[in-house]
């Protein structure tokens, strides 16, 4: 009765939410193929295309020299003119220095999506309209805003930003929205293996006691109040640790007037700035590994920091040690573990530059059989690097891809604002990125390689592995300690011993101990028939979900968007029907038997029946709470069920679908003539983003219509 997910996974293809692995996300620029070069006349007897031709001088870079100056409340303000189009940028970037968060972890991340929702004079509606009406853009941060317009309504652009940013207000109903699509997304994030991967990544990266390795969780979220909001909005947004960039069709005299205009009242104040000790890397490899049962992929991120200071040479030349090994098409990284391996569909590498701690990372997502193998190999490629130095046509490749993405990125006005701020906010030469793609150029081997050396060491780094436990024992022998090191998905340390199987409980006591929790197993199983109705939220869409299934094996369900029957499936006596618009849809044998399985009010009975398929795996935490982990093997592969060690209530459902693993949540139960029926389910690996339904009606041996069963 509580399985809903091939019902909905018919719904969400229907929408277009593909269910199949995603790509692995890439840092920066994708690189793009090398300019087309112009060749001499072939000679005779000789293939022409056997030499690649010599490299050009690099491209003369027009950035524009820019203007700066400051407002008497210590606004910094940098014009970048442009007057080839008639479009105007303004990039407010508000220098909040990092500092811990604490118990209120996310509070500036709130802050950044209340200050567009309300001034002084303007509700967000009116705040929107105003935008929408001149065609403009405006965006805020925890960090500041972004506006972009034509030259034509310029003056309108420049004082609705400095309203969200002066004048915000933030209204408690607003604040409620905010923080719920807050709870939503990081719902969705501790669900989604790569985003766990990075939360991870982060916090043993940097540490958790540092600003770079703090995370958001679900208990700091609900710490944060409006007032926590608002003390972050008034200790940080100062106009004395303030960039005011703007890039386009502007006069010196005009940008001045402009700054001075709107944003001369804002009031300066003093900012104290934290000083934390600079992360360092590993003393050896440490492997560290997040459980998450069912996945059929591990997601393996090798990870350190890396002192590397923006505007240098060093800094350039990462970037080309980066494209050698990890971002560009023939990589190091990509030949080996897809191209020769088919481990996965792609391996990645970044390097990032900081001011006060950058990183290295490299990453992809493999099958579960080959996670061992794909650790081997991240590390032997990081060792290759200073065995076997980048070599002149890698380093060709590198330059190439790096001139022409250099190049594309100063079509965009938002990058050109973000190369003057660089310039004036880490005080650079003025000529470092005018000259960036002759440093390029001109970067030896040896330049290459000994910035190699530095930053990629195989050595001393963190390998983080999200995935299946059945794969972490497989890890030690990269440790330097010869052990695994277990976290959850916050980053915080597990005690593995404190999640092993209980010896004092069976499988076989967890499903009894269910059946007692929801009011007893002899008035469970006497239930005839039990009808359902779910009701949720698609993008806007409202979803509508009934299911009725009986004791007999018989299952009826019916999926409405906006009240629009979409998809119709039914399983009775062995056989099983599903309409898609009303077309009916050929099924595989995997699908009817998956329809069979949602032909049963409660799957714990047949649990009990086939105690050799499960198995008592162990105990693991869900929305903070010990659940005792019961693994049934099935036709459709293993499921994991868990039960809130406490009351024996079912709290979760794992499956694995293909590539996806797809999880469902229960809560909220409510009793119905005398048995607790879960009212609140959550799905999460179906779309790219958590299905929250709730159950408007559930009732219990009805008489039913026999013509919902009906089969054609």
């Amino acid at each position: 009765m509580q399985r809903l997910y091939f019902p909905l996974a018919i719904l969400l293809l229907l929408l277009g939410f593909s269910c199949g692995t995603p790509k692995p996300a890439t840092t920066g620029t994708e690189p793009a193929p090398p300019p087309p070069t112009q060749t001499a006349a072939p000679v005779a007897n000789e293939d022409f295309r056997a030499t690649a031709p010599e490299p050009g001088p690099a491209p003369e870079i027009q950035l524009g020299d820019f203007e700066e100056f400051e407002l008497d409340n210590g606004l910094t303000v940098v014009l970048v003119e442009n007057h080839k189009l008639p479009r105007v940028s303004y990039q407010l970037f508000v220098d909040v220095p990092p500092h811990l968060e604490g118990a209120y972890a996310g509070a500036q991340q709130l802050l950044g999506s209340m200050l567009r929702r309300a001034t002084t004079d303007m509700t967000k509606e009116e705040i929107d309209e105003a935008v929408d009406f001149i065609g403009a853009n405006l965006s805020t941060s925890g960090a500041g805003a972004y506006a972009s317009t034509i030259s034509k309504y310029k003056e309108e652009v420049i004082d609705l930003m400095s309203k969200v940013i002066l004048n915000a207000e933030f209204p408690e109903s607003e604040f409620a929205k905010v923080k719920e699509d807050a709870r939503a997304a990081l719902a969705q994030q501790v669900t989604s293996p790569d985003a766990i991967a990075g939360r991870v990544s982060q916090a043993i990266t940097y540490g958790t006691n540092h600003p770079y390795g703090e995370q958001m969780t679900q208990e700091t979220l609900d710490s944060i109040d409006l007032e926590v909001v608002k003390s972050v909005y008034d200790t940080y947004f100062v106009p004395n640790r303030s960039y005011l960039v703007m890039v386009g069709d502007l006069r010196p005299e005009e940008a001045r007037r402009l700054a001075t205009e709107h944003f001369s009242d804002w009031e300066e104040r003093d900012v104290a700035v934290p000083e934390f000790p600079t992360p360092q890397r590993p003393d050896g490899v440490t492997v560290n590994f997040v459980s998450r049962p069912g996945s059929v992929q591990s997601n393996i991120i090798v990870s350190h920091p890396v002192e590397l200071e923006p505007g240098t040479k060093a800094s350039i030349r990462a970037g080309l040690v980066d494209q050698a090994l990890g971002s560009g098409f023939n990589s190091r990284l990509l030949s080996n573990l897809r191209e020769d391996k088919a481990y996965t569909y792609g391996a990645y590498s970044s390097i990032s530059d900081d001011p006060r701690v950058g990183s290295f990372r490299a990453y992809a997502s493999v099958r579960n059989e080959v996670t061992d193998s794909a650790v081997a190999e991240f590390l032997y490629e990081l060792e290759r690097l200073t065995d076997e130095p980048v070599d002149s046509a890698e380093l060709a490749v590198a330059k190439a891809r790096t001139m022409g993405s250099f190049g594309r990125a100063l079509e965009s006005p938002q990058r050109i604002a973000s190369y003057a701020l660089n310039t004036v906010h880490y005080d650079l030469d003025r000529d470092f990125y005018p000259e960036y793609l002759q440093v390029v150029q001109n970067s030896s081997l040896n330049d290459v390689a000994e910035v190699a050396n530095d930053i990629v060491t195989a050595g001393n780094t963190n390998i983080i592995v999200v995935g299946d436990p059945s794969v972490a024992d497989k890890l030690a022998r990269f440790a330097t300690s010869g052990t695994v090191n277990y976290y959850d998905v916050n980053g915080q340390p597990v005690d593995r011993t404190e999640t092993a199987a209980p010896t004092d409980l069976t499988a076989e006591q967890v499903l009894n101990g269910y059946f007692d929790a929801i009011g007893g197993k002899e008035q469970a199983l006497a239930l005839e028939n039990v009808s359902m109705m779910l009701e949720g939220s698609v993008q806007g869409q409202t979803l509508s979900q009934s299911m009725t299934t009986t004791s007999d094996g018989r299952m009826s369900s019916q999926t409405s968007m906006s009240g629009m029957v979409v998809a119709d499936q039914r399983y009775a006596a062995g056989k099983a029907q599903v309409k898609q618009m009303g077309q009916a849809v050929e099924l595989p044998e995997a699908a009817v038997q998956a329809l069979a399985e949602q032909a049963v009010i409660f799957p714990e009975a047949n649990y009990l029946e086939n105690l050799s398929d499960v198995t008592l795996e162990g105990t693991e935490m869900v929305d903070g709470k010990q659940a005792v982990v019961l693994v049934v093997n099935g036709a459709g592969g293993p499921v994991r069920e868990y039960y809130d060690a406490e009351t024996m209530l079912k709290v979760q459902t794992i499956r694995s679908q293909g590539p996806q693993t797809l999880t469902q949540r229960y809560s909220d139960y409510q009793p119905v003539r005398g048995i607790l029926f879960p009212h609140q389910m959550t799905l999460t690996g179906m779309a790219p983003f958590p299905i929250e339904l709730s159950a408007t009606s559930v009732e219990v041996n009805t008489e039913l219509d026999p013509e919902i069963f009906t089969i054609d």
